[in-house]
This record gives structure tokens, C-alpha cells and sequence, in this order.
């Protein structure tokens, strides 16, 4: 085929063209030989992938061929030091899961790399105080790319955070909380790794707020509700540090009381038994307790106090009215982390008891640290009592007269009988434990807690009648009346970080309660004269528990299951209205998960349910629970956040205080624990809540909480129960009988800063019911222990440097079942009919005229309407004051406290006392044969000193 003149320059062209490329890319060739022994130093964070090729390529000249669907989305972290151009090429590409080939011509392409490292590192680390070594919960920990692309999370509450699958290369880390100032710093990720790292936050006394995005729990204020926190800086300085500063920081809080008497905690309306305490996450069973005088533990031995209310989640188990968490102390006593081995000691001396407390810690740079402490307590009453407080003893220590004549066998004569004897109160406890954490991701935490106590009087040898003639065998001296109670835990738990996503813990803990009650009296006294009551309970458990934490960081998972035995034995027999005899054990198993999921920027979802087998009825129970979350930092009234929560909840251990028919008030129940057999139900509720907190500025800040519980099933004492059968073992429903109720109220807490200090105003109302199956004629009656209207004013300033200043004031009223709550029970065990109550009395034997003189009290006094019987109200202003004297490596700190000012006479309760002018007529007529209405008072005004000092 010819070719015409005019596809000749064409052609030429064509062959022109050709021709220089092929000489191009013989010299591209020996450009890129030559290059290749050239080096480069250059860097990209975060850079586009697409763009670092284009640019490389072009600079160092050589061809470069890729598909732009491989690189599209990828970045670059790449820095290089005088590496030649296949060395640049190989570290652009690290982590992007491909690879680079070298064609014949040249010609360098990126391909898919078939088998290859991982695409992504991970990034786990824990948060501690840089003081107390002390993991940091709910730090809010933030990552920011190069590109400004953000990862945030929140550790939990050991402190832990974990990022899964991040792109290698290097990242801005801030981390936050509130009370803290904030910690930046940069972290590099590297393909295939694990970084680890430990951050350490100072405290700051002007809070910084956190920074909030998106991802789950990263709300600074909405994990504030549904709980109140008491801290140990909290417990040491209120007032009474070292005996009762437990139950003081208890009863500061809103929706939670401590009454005044029985130092029993309510929590929103519940009774004492419907919450259950723990330490470290073990069971701990609390004795009865006198006046609120001696707290349950030493406060130096304690970290913090978290008490759980209503709307609580799945994780925290099963109980109808809240929960009360506990943890040892373990803060370090050195200035910031790796500084080897220190310790401190801290010795305090006050009028009730002698604390100790003794703390190490030894840190390593490869991250092992170990953190140890010891506190003990020991009572001092025989020594240096309080005289007013020794005087409050002898006055409950007195014979209560309506008691004795409604048990007494036939009519004993009996004047205004003094309160002697030897009152006395005594407590001995003692914590261990031990925190070892390796590399800051595992962690084995051991601790134990022994305590003993006694509380009563001996009234052998004294001769209260002081009649030489008297009849020995009729003697009142012979009463003796002393509680013994022994209780502890132990538990060890494993914490590690088993992958990116994924948290485990393991834990086994023991419990015990021992309980024994010496009690003796005179035949003539008592229907049946036995010796002694005594409780034995026994809990042993193991749980398990998985948190997953998805990449995408907006859900938190949690699954958890737990084996518990428990076995209890109890005989509660002469000084009871209600002689028992009970054993029983049987174990339970326990299934929950819970999913926190963020739903949008302000709203965080919690859903879980919990699934239990009680073995004893061979029966599976459902506990269905919800709760939201809300935050809003930046509105008009400043930040404000909500709680709302509701859920099902049971109860599988039960406690129980039985009314004492002793003569003495000074100890006026006997307290045992059971778990469920399989003639009775467990107690179930329902829970609804909600709470707003509003910080209009970083001095003042605005709570109010509100609940209302729906009672379905509680079980009650039953003292008209049949035990004439007491010898034997009973079934539970033979002595405990069904009621139900509800409960509901609110708080409202404003809290504003003054310089170091703060003022707090704080007021509730509760309203709490119950009806009790054939009781007060079924009537729905206001629970003997609620206290719906209260008001506090509390004050704490640091007006100079190193001097402390506490101030509280608080009034309660509208308490009602004003007298003693053994007579409502004696009246209990013949279901309120008096007619029944007496002529029980004659068939036992009673003297007609103690029978007349039961009969009066009752029908005069109106014993049979508690709701009529309105105790005055409470009013007491508190003062404490401290002053710390620094001494090189000594700290000395005197405190004086003042309690109860103003000594206002404050009443506990009604009980009935002998006149014997009224009694025997000489007074106004008609009142003849009745005792009068005597008060039992509460603390009356109390000063003490203390001394402590930190070595």
C-alpha cells in the first residue's frame, strides 16, 4: 500500500516523538540508577497519600504509576533521614497495606501488598494522680491527627482508656477531668504495636473544664448523678474525724440520712436492710451502732464513698433501696510517680479512739508500681470518754418500766430504778491491702478488713434495789445485757487489658458476721430466761466481668456474672419479742449485660438487664433496668445536665432487726442477716429518677434529684407468729410476712465556692408508706424511720493558711411512732388487739396488776396509732476547727470539736418512766397507776480534742 505525500510528516512526527521518548527513558533509567544513590531527608504527618507520591515522584524523577481507588483515604506519617529513594518509597508507604514494584522500564508501581504487616497500632493507657499515684476515673483523653481529625474517650473507672485501630503515625494526646488542669502531649502510634503510657494529671484548685466531642461518656457532668461521692479529704474533716466521720459524710449527702439514734443509713426513704455496704467490692455486714457515735471503719483507712441511689445499673447487683461502695485508700505518699521507695505514717489520738495508719509505695521506670497500706483503730471509752457523752449512756442504760411489767411473771415491786451498771462501748478494726500494677494495664489489688466490737452493760454485783434482805434468786442485779459482734471481708481481684477493645477483671471475696448477745435475768423478769442470742452469716463469691469498648467509640459494653453462696444460722430467743430459730444456705448465680451507646452529641444511652437463678426456689428472676444521660455545656444558664433512670430491682439477702423485751434501752434490737429460703419470695421494686445539674460558672452550682420507688413485695417480722416450735429450725415464712409500700421525694443542693471553701444549703423531703399484712387495721402507715422535711447549712473555709474552719447547722421535723419501737412490736405480736394482748398476758401468768398497768398505758397513751405520736423537731449547729503545724518532715494538726452547741435537747424517742408521785396518785387525779412520758435524748453538747500526726 502506497502512502500519499500528506501522511508523510505525520508519519514523521510519529517517529520523531517516538524517538525522544525512547532516549528519554534511557536517560530517566540512568537518572533513577543514578538518584538511587542519592539520599533524601524529608517528612509527611498526616499528608494525603495520593499527594506525597505526585510530589515525591516529581522530585526525585522518576516515573510512578498507581490506581487511585489503592491510595484514595490514606495519609502518610513518614520521616526519613538521608535514605535513598526505594528507602522513602518503603517507609510512605508503612501502614497503607501496600507495596511498590520496579518494572523493566522503570517504571515504579504501587500494588497491593499480598502479605504484610498490620494496618493499624493501638494505644492503651491508664490516668493517675500525680501526687497519690492514684488511677483518675472518667478522665476525658483526646486525639488529634495531624488533619485534625479527633478520637476521644473517657477511662473507666480504674483509670483505663483504650484507642483500637489507629492510623500509625503521630498524635496529639489531651487529657482533662474536672479538678485538674490539663496534660497535652504527643504520642506515636506505630503499625502493628501496642503503645502503652501513663499520664499523670496535677490538681488544680480552679477546675479546667474537659474538652467535650463525640464519643461515648464524654460528658464532664451527667457521671456526677444517680450517686453522691464522699471523698477521704471529706470524711477526715468532718466533724468527729476518727469516730464517726463515716456516717457525718454519709449524712451529708442528699437523699441519704443517718439517724441520730441508731446511726442506722437510709437511703431515700429505704430501710436499713434494703441497701447493702461494701468494701472493695466485698459485702460488709454492719452491726447496730449507738447514736451515730462510732463510725463502722476508721476514716484513714478509707479512699472514698460512693453511695449508689435510686435508678442504679445492672453492675451493681440486686438490692430494693441503693447501694454503698467503699474502697481503701492506696494513694502513694510520694510527690509524683517513678521516685522509687517512700512511706508515710499518720498517728491520731481523740477522746474516743486511737487511729493509725501507715502507707508505701515503690515505683520502677519499666511502670511496675505497688502500693501498700495498714490502718488500725482501737476504742477508748474506758479512758477518756467524753463526760457528757458517758452520761447520755447511763441515761438509756435506765430500766425501762412498761417492758418489765409486761414480761414480768407475776408483780414485782419496783421503785425508780438508777441507771447503774457499766455501760460501755468498745471497737477494735483493722484494714489491710495491696495494689500492685504492672506496665499500668495489669493489676492485682488484695484487700481485708477484721473488726470487733462490744456494746452493753454488766450488772453483776450491783445491787440496784439496794435491799440487803432481798432474795438472791430475785435479785435485779443478776441482769446482764452485753452485745459481741465480729465482722470482716477479704478479696483479691485481677484487672489486665486482654486486646484493644477489651477489658477483664476477676474477683473472689469472703465475708462474715458473727454475733453473740449475753443476756441474763431473773426468772420473775423474762417468760422464758434463755442465756444467749447469737447470728452467724457466711458469704463467699466469685465474679467475672468483660467490658468491650467497639473502635467507633460511641458504645460501652459490659458483661459480668457471679457465683455467691451464702449460709446463715441465727437463734434469737429470751430477750426477743420474737423467739427465732433459723438456719439456711443455698447459693445464687448471676448473668448482666449493659450497653452505654451515645446517641448524638448529648445524649448517652445506658440499657442492661440481669438475670439471676435462685438456687433455693429453683427460680430465674429478671431485672430489666434504663437509664439516659444528658449534657449541654454551653446555654444560657451555663452547663446543665440530666439523670433519668428506672428499672426493676430484687433483694436476696435480707436484714432484719428484732425488737429486744429488755428492761434496758440502751441497746433496743437484735440485728441478723438471712438469705431467701424457698418458702418466701424476694423483695422487689421498681425505681424511677431523675436529676439536673446546672454549674452556671465554676463557683456555683445547682442539684436537685427526685425519686419515686414502687414497693411490690418487702418482707416484714411477723411477731404474731406461732414459735412454739422455736427449738427447731423454721421455715422464713413461718416468722416473716409480706407488706409493700412506696416511697418518694426530692432534694435540692446549691453549693457556692468562697475562696477554699464552700457554702452548701440543702434541703429534702421524703415520704416514704408501708402497709403491713393485717397490721394497724391494714392501713397504709409512714414507716417508723422517715424524716420527711430536713434543712442543712453547712460551711467549710480556710480563712489563713494552714487553719481549717467547719460549720453545720441542721433541722429535721415531722417524724412520727414517737415512742420506743419495742412497745409498737409488743402490741404487733397480738395484731394491735389489746383484748388479745391481755388476756395472753393473764394465761402467762402476769400479775393482774401489772395487766391493769399494761392495759392503761395502751389506752391512755394510744399506743395503738403510731401515726398520732409526733416527736418535736431536731435542731443542732455543729463546730470544728483545725489548725496544721508543718515541721520539715513532720505535719502536726490540732482539731477541736464542738457538737451541738447550743445543747438543744433533742429527743430520739418516747419511753415510759416511773414517777412515783404521779404514779401513786399524789399528783393530779386520775392519773394514778400510769407511767409518764420520759424522752430519751440524743447527743447532747459534746466537746473533743484531737491531735494527729503525718510522718
Amino acid at each position: 500500500m502506497g502512502l500519499s505525500a500528506k501522511r508523510i510528516p505525520f508519519i514523521l512526527s510519529v517517529l520523531l516523538v517516538t524517538a525522544v521518548y525512547m532516549f528519554a527513558g534511557v536517560q530517566i533509567n540512568t537518572s533513577v540508577a543514578q538518584d538511587r544513590e542519592v539520599s533524601y531527608t524529608i517528612a509527611w504527618r498526616g499528608d494525603a497519600l495520593a499527594d506525597v507520591l505526585e510530589k515525591f515522584s516529581t522530585m526525585a524523577m522518576f516515573p510512578l504509576s498507581f490506581d487511585p481507588l489503592l491510595v484514595e483515604g490514606k495519609r502518610v506519617f513518614c520521616v526519613s533521614r538521608n535514605q535513598s529513594v526505594t528507602e522513602v518509597l518503603t517507609c510512605i508507604l508503612v501502614g497503607s497495606g501496600l507495596d511498590f514494584i520496579i518494572r523493566s522500564s522503570g517504571t515504579f508501581v504501587i500494588v497491593p501488598r499480598i502479605e504484610g504487616e498490620p494496618l493499624f497500632g493501638n494505644l492503651r493507657g491508664i490516668v493517675v494522680d500525680a501526687e497519690t499515684e492514684q488511677p483518675v476515673s472518667n478522665a476525658h483523653v483526646l486525639l488529634v491527627e495531624a488533619s485534625n481529625v479527633a478520637h476521644g474517650r473517657t477511662a473507666n473507672k480504674n483509670g483505663i482508656f483504650l484507642f483500637s485501630e489507629l492510623l500509625p503515625g503521630s498524635y496529639a494526646m489531651t487529657v482533662s477531668h474536672l479538678g485538674y488542669g490539663r496534660e497535652t502531649t504527643v504520642i506515636d502510634v506505630e503499625a502493628g504495636a501496642d503503645r502503652r503510657t501513663v499520664v499523670t494529671l496535677r490538681y488544680q484548685a480552679i477546675p479546667v473544664a474537659p474538652i467535650v466531642i463525640d464519643g461515648i461518656g464524654m460528658q464532664p457532668s451527667s457521671t456526677l448523678l444517680g450517686s453522691s461521692v464522699a471523698t477521704q479529704t471529706e470524711l477526715t474533716n468532718t466533724l468527729q474525724a476518727g469516730t464517726a466521720g463515716i456516717l457525718r459524710g454519709i449524712d451529708a449527702m442528699p437523699g441519704v440520712r443517718v439517724n441520730d439514734a441508731t446511726a442506722d443509713v437510709h437511703i431515700q426513704g429505704g430501710e436499713a436492710g434494703e441497701h447493702q455496704f461494701r468494701l472493695d467490692g466485698a459485702p460488709v455486714f454492719i452491726p447496730l451502732n449507738v447514736a451515730s457515735i462510732i463510725g463502722p471503719f476508721s476514716p484513714f483507712a478509707l479512699g472514698k464513698i460512693t453511695v449508689h441511689k435510686a435508678g442504679f445499673g445492672v453492675s451493681l447487683g440486686s438490692q430494693i433501696a441503693g447501694v454503698i461502695e467503699a474502697e481503701h485508700d492506696l494513694s502513694a505518699p510520694v510527690a509524683r510517680a517513678g521516685s522509687g521507695f517512700r512511706n508515710r505514717l499518720i498517728f491520731q489520738i481523740d477522746p474516743l479512739s486511737t487511729n493509725a495508719r501507715f502507707n508505701a509505695s515503690w515505683s520502677r521506670p519499666d511502670g511496675f508500681h505497688a502500693t501498700y497500706m495498714s490502718a488500725a483503730r482501737i476504742g477508748m471509752w474506758g479512758l477518756s470518754a467524753p463526760t457528757s457523752l458517758q452520761r447520755l449512756l447511763n441515761d438509756w442504760n435506765t430500766v425501762d418500766t412498761f417492758l418489765l411489767s409486761a414480761f414480768a411473771e407475776r408483780n414485782t415491786p419496783f421503785a425508780n430504778l438508777p441507771p447503774k451498771g457499766q455501760p460501755s462501748i468498745g471497737f477494735f478494726d483493722w484494714h489491710n491491702a495491696l495494689k500492685i500494677r504492672l506496665n499500668g494495664l495489669r493489676t492485682l489489688y488484695i484487700s481485708s478488713y477484721w473488726g470487733s466490737s462490744n456494746l452493753g452493760n454488766d450488772l453483776s454485783d450491783v445491787d440496784l434495789l439496794g435491799d440487803p434482805d432481798q432474795n438472791p434468786d430475785t435479785d435485779l442485779s443478776r441482769f446482764k445485757d452485753v452485745y459481741r459482734w465480729e465482722n470482716g471481708m477479704g478479696q483479691a481481684r485481677y484487672e489486665a487489658v486482654l486486646g484493644p477493645t477489651t477489658l477483664a477483671s476477676l474477683q473472689s471475696r469472703a465475708s462474715f458476721y458473727r454475733l453473740r448477745h449475753e443476756f441474763m435475768a431473773p426468772h420473775e423478769f423474762t417468760v422464758d430466761s434463755a442465756e444467749d442470742d447469737g447470728n452467724r452469716v457466711f458469704e463467699l463469691a466469685l465474679d467475672a466481668r468483660l467490658e468491650f469498648l467497639p473502635r467507633s467509640g460511641r458504645h460501652d459494653m459490659e458483661f459480668g456474672t457471679d457465683l455467691i453462696f451464702t449460709d446463715s444460722r441465727f437463734f434469737v430467743a429470751g430477750t426477743q419479742l420474737l423467739p427465732l430459730n433459723h438456719s439456711s444456705s443455698g447459693w445464687r448465680s448471676s448473668l448482666y449485660a449493659q450497653n452505654k451507646m451515645q446517641l448524638g452529641r448529648h445524649t448517652v444511652l445506658e440499657s442492661g438487664a440481669r438475670i439471676t437463678y435462685l438456687d433455693s426456689r429453683n427460680t430465674l428472676y429478671f431485672e430489666p433496668r434504663l437509664s439516659a444521660r444528658f449534657d449541654w455545656q454551653d446555654t444560657s444558664l451555663g452547663g446543665v445536665s440530666l439523670f433519668v433512670g428506672t428499672g426493676l430491682y430484687r433483694q436476696f439477702v435480707s436484714q432484719f432487726d428484732v425488737s429486744s423485751r429488755s428492761p434496758r434501752t440502751f441497746v433496743s434490737s437484735t440485728r441478723f442477716w438471712m438469705g431467701t429460703d424457698r418458702t418466701v419470695k424476694p423483695p422487689k421494686a421498681g425505681h424511677l429518677a431523675a436529676e439536673l445539674l446546672i454549674i452556671p460558672s465554676d463557683k456555683w452550682s445547682f442539684r436537685v434529684e427526685s425519686h419515686y420507688k414502687k414497693l411490690y413485695h418487702v418482707l416484714s417480722l411477723d411477731y404474731s407468729a406461732d414459735v412454739t416450735e422455736a427449738s427447731v429450725s423454721m421455715d422464713q415464712s413461718s416468722f416473716l410476712k409480706p407488706s409493700r409500700g412506696y416511697t418518694f421525694g426530692y432534694a435540692a443542693l446549691a453549693s457556692r465556692k468562697i475562696g477554699l471553701g464552700t457554702v452548701r444549703l440543702r434541703y429534702d423531703y421524703t415520704e416514704s408508706k408501708r402497709t403491713i399484712k393485717d397490721l394497724f387495721r391494714n392501713e397504709e402507715l409512714t414507716v417508723p424511720w422517715n424524716e420527711p422535711y430536713r434543712f442543712e447549712v453547712s460551711l467549710d473555709v480556710i480563712p489563713v493558711r494552714h487553719f481549717f474552719v467547719l460549720a453545720r447547722w441542721k433541722s429535721s421535723w415531722g417524724r412520727k411512732w414517737g415512742y420506743r419501737k419495742a412497745y409498737y412490736d409488743f402490741l404487733g405480736a397480738h395484731l394491735n388487739d389489746l383484748d388479745a394482748l391481755l388476756e395472753d398476758m393473764r394465761a402467762n401468768g402476769v400479775s393482774p396488776d401489772a395487766v391493769r398497768r399494761v392495759q392503761r398505758q395502751v389506752e391512755h397513751y394510744d399506743l395503738t396509732h403510731p401515726e398520732s405520736h409526733r416527736l418535736p423537731p431536731i435542731h443542732q449547729l455543729d463546730l470544728s476547727i483545725a489548725y496544721s503545724i508543718p515541721m520539715n518532715r513532720l505535719a502536726l494538726q490540732i482539731r477541736a470539736d464542738l457538737i451541738n452547741v447550743f445543747d438543744t435537747g433533742n429527743t430520739a424517742e418516747w419511753r415510759f418512766e416511773l414517777d412515783e408521785e404521779s404514779y401513786f396518785g399524789l399528783n393530779e387525779p386520775g392519773t394514778s397507776g400510769l407511767l409518764d412520758r420520759g424522752n430519751r435524748p440524743l447527743l447532747p453538747r459534746v466537746f473533743t480534742l484531737a491531735a494527729k500526726v503525718t510522718w
